[in-house]
């Protein structure tokens, strides 16, 4: 259920990098794209920060198993409330690589063996804010 979004005066504001951090860490769920062989593909994932390090499971052979091997990508994760109109979205663009030295316990919230680890190590990380006043 959603408000008329005529009755919200809704105002963005970027957010810096430590900012954006902080957001990510409260986060449980991102998104990451890659181009692939067929197009653009976008997958939600739960994750992790290791540092600033975003690191997830995937099963072995799918698809995300492929980002082992370095793919530039784009990760987001956000927190809006669609009532009060007002939350965040943070944006990293980054390089995917084996997250072997950041394994520890567990991150997937999915049944079955997860036993591929990706990390995705930020090259740029960007956010904004919404909300109904203006920040400086």
């Amino acid at each position: 259920m959603t408000s008329d979004p005529g009755q919200h005066v809704t105002y963005f504001s970027k957010i810096e990098a430590d900012e954006c951090w902080a957001l990510l860490s409260e986060a449980e769920v991102g998104r990451i794209a890659w181009q692939g062989d067929n197009g653009i593909s976008i997958v939600p994932v739960n994750f992790r920060l290791h540092g600033q390090t975003i690191v997830f499971q995937t099963a072995d052979g799918g698809s995300l198993a492929r980002l082992v091997e370095p793919t530039e990508v784009a990760f987001q994760a956000d927190d809006i409330d669609g009532e009060s109109v007002v939350g965040w979205s943070v944006q990293v663009q980054g390089l995917t690589r084996s997250a072997e030295a950041e394994k520890e316990g567990q991150v997937s919230w999915l049944a079955g063996s997860r036993p591929v680890w990706i990390a995705v190590t930020a090259g740029a990380i960007t956010g904004r804010v919404m909300s109904g006043t203006k920040r400086s």
